[in-house]
């Protein structure tokens, strides 16, 4: 007995490999577990698999570098330097104030960009993460987070306020509802810069819980003027009409213009409900809505592309709300035609009755065919005149009078319905954006135009209309002729180069390029002059109107005005305030997706404040270039 109680209290054998600062032993399975990885080893009563495994799967200093040290200190007892920090030390440092600061930035940076919940912050996954990378770190509260995010908010807010501090700036607007049927209203603005840059920026995107009538609406909008200190030149809107009294009762709007693309779209619907063309249209979207709703005939549909080398492109059904959306599904109809007509004709796939019901006739095929190259130009025009980040306010005149005297003109090839859809379109554009009126002259986007390098000749419109808009701009310049004249210098009487010509350019923007010439037709020139500065409004106009160049509609109009500003004080000044109004109200509508992605089931119970704060952060952040996170350069 004594024996063995000696044995017992025994000293245990003393380890000196360094191994065994990152394993632990299990004694009864013989095998030792990684405190790092949670791996787990057999001990055969040597150190070698351990060992193996520090430098394969964690290769840090001191899994390589401390073993003789380790070894020789324990043997001596003399310690040759000051011990070398633990990667279980290293992972536990620790965190600064400032590197807190970085990562709840970050993290905020994640939620704003990505449109996530704060409840992803929250999840056991990502805490496992942030444990991993930064176990001294802890995730702060969503109070805390919310706090944080406001005030980025609020610095991004004042950034962007001063930026348009005394800008001529335009607005859209619009009104939504969200999916937790809570109504709201957005407001965005576009401006052009001191170095002529065209920006577009979110304001707010508030509740409106009271009706929707146009003094309620008027009263948003003033608030939000007087919440920004704006000076508003002109406001784009939709075609309702309680919009259209609201921006009479706003006494801050000079200005206020429809949507061209809703203009547009009614033209283009209009000819869309013709009877012919309704009947063949509800048939292609009868097809289209069958290869929606039967996985039997989505399947035989890709086999059937692959066998006769069609394109594998899926169907696309149409939508009352998107614009374009029935060109798209026409083009994408036919473009599928054969594999279609494969996939309806097998029996093994549809049935007898289904095919019958589904079937269109030849005549209905080759009003499609006819119909697409009708449709394309206006669905281009449409798109083009959407883009936020180009003037677009100056190609509504030009596209839509090419359009009326040469897209839509009959042809003798075209079919009976082709033509009625082109005169009943074509009629639909004249009356809605009074092509033909005497009053033509005096509207904003032909001011626009003049003042757009690239149309200001004017040649898509009568002669004595050419020259009552002249007279209109000669006005608008002598009273705003109150404009410091800089005085000329050697260096600003520069040669242009004679018609400036595209650099060598990508495949999509050679596409792009033959789109504009398509919508533009021939109504602009090349020419070359010299610059010369002007002290006299009536003679800047005119040598701004005869002796400088046309440029290419595909180069951007506000570079030329960048380097022409000393030259044409007046003319500057007004294309600051012309061409900084948009031509649709989509940049207001392009909020209602990424709102209804900030907005879902699951964070249906968002105040609005925060889902103004979330909004207005992601857009600006993505229109503007707007860094909601400033690092240091360490």
């Amino acid at each position: 007995m004594e024996g063995n109680e000696v044995l017992k209290n025994a000293p245990k054998h003393v380890r000196h490999s360094y191994v065994w600062q990152y394993f632990n032993e299990d004694v009864t399975n013989s095998t030792v577990k990684c405190q790092l990885c949670t791996a787990v080893l057999k001990y055969n009563k040597n150190t070698s698999a351990m060992r193996n495994h520090l430098k394969m799967k964690h290769p840090l200093p001191t899994a390589s570098t401390s073993s003789n040290t380790s070894t020789s200190e324990q043997r001596t007892g003399v310690s040759t330097g000051q011990r070398q920090t633990s990667i279980i030390d290293f992972s536990k440092r620790p965190v600064t104030d400032k590197r807190r600061q970085q990562i709840t930035d970050l993290l905020i940076n994640f939620v704003v960009k990505d449109v996530r919940p704060l409840s992803a912050l929250s999840g056991e996954g990502f805490r496992d993460i942030m444990k991993f990378f930064e176990p001294g770190y802890k995730i702060p509260s969503h109070a805390t987070l919310w706090s944080n995010i406001m005030l980025q908010y609020n610095t991004v807010k004042a950034r962007i306020a001063n930026e348009m501090k005394d800008k001529s700036v335009s607005l859209t607007t619009d009104l939504w509802t969200s999916c937790a049927m809570d109504p709201y209203i957005t407001i965005t603005a576009h401006y052009i810069t001191d170095t002529w840059e065209f920006k577009s920026r979110v304001l707010r995107t508030t509740i409106m819980p009271e009706r929707h009538t146009a003094v309620n609406i008027a009263q948003r909008l003033k608030e939000t003027i007087e919440e920004w200190d704006l000076v508003v030149f002109c406001t784009i809107h939709d075609n309702a009409s309680s919009m259209n009294l609201a921006m009479e009762l706003c006494e801050q709007f000079p200005h206020h213009l429809g949507c061209a693309g809703h203009t547009i779209q009614l033209a283009i619907k209009a000819g869309l409900h013709l009877p012919e063309i309704a009947k063949t249209t509800d048939a292609a979207r009868r097809v289209v809505s069958h290869f929606h709703h039967s996985s039997v005939a989505v399947c035989a549909l890709k086999k059937r592309q692959e066998q006769l080398g069609v394109k594998v492109h899926k169907l696309q059904n149409d939508c009352a709300t998107r614009w374009n959306s029935t060109f798209t599904m026409l083009e994408r109809l036919s473009e599928q035609r054969l594999p279609v007509q494969a996939v309806l004709a097998d029996e093994t796939v549809t049935k007898v009755g289904i095919r019958r019901s589904l079937a269109m006739r030849e005549c209905q095929w080759e009003l499609v065919a006819q119909l697409i190259p009708v449709l394309r130009p206006l669905a281009k025009a449409t798109t083009i005149m959407c883009g936020e980040n180009h003037v677009g306010l100056s190609f509504i005149y030009p596209v839509l009078l090419n359009m009326a005297n040469n897209t839509l003109s009959a042809n003798e090839s075209d079919l009976a319905a082709i033509r009625s859809f082109k005169n009943t379109v074509s009629n639909e554009l004249i009356t809605r954006f009074k092509l033909l009126s005497r009053l033509l002259a005096e509207s904003i986007p032909i001011t626009a135009c003049m003042l757009d390098p690239r149309f200001k000749h004017l040649k898509f419109l009568p002669d004595d209309v050419r020259e009552e808009a002249q007279t209109r701009l000669t006005q608008l310049v002598r009273e705003d002729g109150n404009v410091e004249q800089p005085g000329a210098t050697a260096e600003e009487e520069i040669a242009d180069n004679v018609g400036v010509e595209l650099a060598e350019t990508s495949c999509k923007k050679a596409r792009l390029e033959s789109d504009f010439e398509q919508l533009f037709g021939a109504n602009f020139e090349s020419s070359s002059k010299k610059k010369r500065v002007n002290s006299d409004a009536d003679d800047e106009l005119r040598d701004y109107c005869q002796q400088t160049p046309h440029i290419p509609t595909m180069d951007n109009p506000l570079e030329r005005w960048a380097e022409n500003t000393h030259r044409f004080p007046r003319l500057a000044k007004l294309s600051r305030s012309y061409l900084a109004i948009p031509a649709t109200s989509t940049p207001s509508e392009r909020v209602f997706s990424l709102a209804g992605n900030t907005v879902t089931r699951q964070r249906s119970s968002l105040l609005p404040s925060h889902v103004d704060a979330l909004v207005f952060l992601n857009a600006n952040q993505k229109s503007g270039k707007v860094d909601v996170i400033v690092e240091d350069s360490e």
